[in-house]
């Protein structure tokens, strides 16, 4: 192999990499309803992706082993694209928390912490529970399961995307957040 078939699998490689990581943010912010970001990402990611599957298209007849660097790229975007996934941590939950016995103190607590918490009565297997509703970005969710273990740590919690919700206040706002204030007239969830 020589060295500029080595730079321009490299160059395939990252130009896959950067396509697929950003197409699965794309889709995530798709799914959460933001046209102006999803269209952004679009753009950028089919970009990518044609300059990427044109060198290999019109070389890898000559140069089998670019289709080899194409696909690693592809599989690693992939994986790639799953841990930003996880570490953006895109949009809002709602986190349902059940305690048989602890429900006021986990209210308090988790207010305490900063988030809006709704309790209801309910019943479960083995008599009174109580369900506590919260809407929190979902980045906060540890937070909040952490305040609310801290109290009961036998607790059972249930949580599902909020597909739309109001203004949801974040505790943990930071010095990032003035930061990522112009990307949020892009990407709100964000």
């Amino acid at each position: 192999m020589t060295l500029d078939v080595l730079f321009l699998g490299l160059a395939i490689f990252l130009l896959e990499v950067m396509a697929l990581t950003i197409g699965t943010v794309r889709t995530i912010v798709t799914m959460l309803g933001e046209s102006r970001a999803a269209f952004l990402l679009g753009c950028l990611e089919m970009t990518l992706w044609v300059f990427g599957t044109s060198a290999v298209m019109t070389k890898v007849g000559d140069t089998p082993v670019l289709g080899l660097f194409y696909a690693v790229g592809f599989a690693t975007g992939n994986v790639i694209g799953i841990l930003a996934e996880k570490k953006l941590a895109l949009g809002n939950v709602v986190v349902r928390i059940i305690s048989a016995w602890h429900g006021t103190d986990i209210a308090h607590a988790v207010r305490r912490a900063g988030f809006m918490i709704t309790t209801v009565a309910g019943e479960g297997s083995e008599g009174a529970v109580t369900v506590q509703f919260v809407v929190c970005k979902r980045k906060d969710m540890k937070l909040v399961l952490g305040e609310a273990r801290k109290i009961d740590p036998d607790l059972f919690y249930t949580f599902e995307t909020a597909g739309g919700a109001s203004d949801v206040p974040s505790p943990t706002a930071s010095r990032l957040d003035k930061f990522l204030r112009p990307i949020r007239r892009f990407v709100p969830q964000f």
